[in-house]
């Protein structure tokens, strides 16, 4: 008799909507979806059916809650682990429940060589976005897409097009609900897609932006962030790459007006993890998950202007109007502002 499974996906309450982004990517293998599962309170998931769960996502604000219940089953793909929680995360107990369903699939190289050198079975699987499928309906737009790039590359991008500049913030509102976050998920996703290009020092618009076929830069911040910072090991190799200090002296270090086509490295993992994760599931979903019916800016601006206290850029963790709510969140039902749900 066939093994009978539910499909579970990660959620959040983070203020990071990338977050977001990595759960779509991870939907396209999902047959349907039953039930949510929450990163920070993995371990008090319940189900009475064994649950498939693909664990692609940044590890975690609340180390206790690791491992996973028994009521999930785990494909342990794209992970990354952080620096800050490494040394106590890594208990008696989550060493073996890595060991046991492993080998660990890591989002970047840094996480696969800290994993060996604990004598965890390991490899780079890069990053889950990569699978993500661009809608070809959805047409290439005028704009420029910058996103969380000071404001001095933002000026100089300007001086260098008179095409329009969107400079957008990974940071949202915790307050969102669930379904608000993966909308704007999906319509940063077209934005993306739609862009003339994409200049960012983040990965969760890099690497959705390859997958999209979208020209991409990644910038070398002056502060040496692409190579002092682990998450970007392994996946900074992908795209093209400009120093910031570069950028801003010399207008031929990147052609805005005709970006180069980015590498074609990241194809080989994509194709991996696509196997993977079906393999995993038994479903592949090969229609793409973005909606060509929206126009992508116009939503945007319209969700930005929507209501600017629960919006990019905005910070409701400190209005003062929701000093109530959040002593009640935060003191009485003892949250946080990354777990708010």
């Amino acid at each position: 008799m066939e093994k009978r499974y539910k499909y579970g996906l990660l959620r959040y309450s983070s203020q990071n909507i990338g977050d977001e982004i990595q759960s779509i990517a991870a939907s396209r293998f999902l047959p349907h979806i039953d039930c949510l599962v929450h990163r920070e309170r993995i371990n008090e998931f319940r189900s009475d059916v064994k649950t498939k769960l693909i664990m692609n996502a940044w590890w975690m604000w609340r180390r206790r809650k690791f491992p996973p219940s028994k009521d999930i089953e785990p494909l342990l793909i794209s992970m990354y682990i952080r620096k800050e929680i490494r040394r106590k995360f890594l208990t008696p107990k989550v060493k073996k429940y890595l060991i046991e369903h492993g080998p660990v699939g890591c989002r970047d190289k840094d996480t696969e060589e800290w994993l060996k050198s604990n004598d965890i079975p390991a490899y780079f699987s890069g990053c889950l976005t990569l699978t993500l499928q661009r809608n070809p309906l959805i047409k290439r737009k005028d704009y420029i897409i910058a996103v969380d790039v000071p404001e001095y590359i933002e000026d100089e991008i300007r001086k260098r097009t008179s095409r329009p500049v969107y400079n957008l913030h990974r940071i949202i509102s915790p307050y969102f609900t669930q379904e608000e976050r993966y909308k704007i998920a999906k319509i940063l996703l077209s934005v993306y897609q739609s862009a003339h290009c994409v200049i960012t020092s983040k990965l969760h618009a890099a690497m959705p932006s390859l997958a999209l076929e979208t020209p991409v830069l990644l910038l070398d911040s002056n502060d040496n962030n692409l190579y002092n910072d682990g998450r970007f090991c392994g996946l900074k190799e992908l795209c093209n790459i400009v120093k910031e200090d570069d950028f801003m002296a010399d207008k031929n270090s990147y052609d805005i007006v005709t970006p180069p086509r980015n590498p074609a490295l990241y194809l080989a993992l994509r194709d991996r993890l696509i196997k993977t994760c079906s393999e995993f599931t038994g479903y592949n979903n090969e229609n793409s998950l973005l909606d060509e019916n929206i126009i992508p800016e116009l939503e945007l601006l319209k969700l930005m202007q929507d209501d600017y206290s629960k919006i990019l850029k905005a910070s409701c963790w400190l209005q003062p109007k929701d000093t109530l709510k959040i002593f009640i969140k935060r003191f009485i039902l003892r949250k946080t502002k990354h777990d708010l749900a």
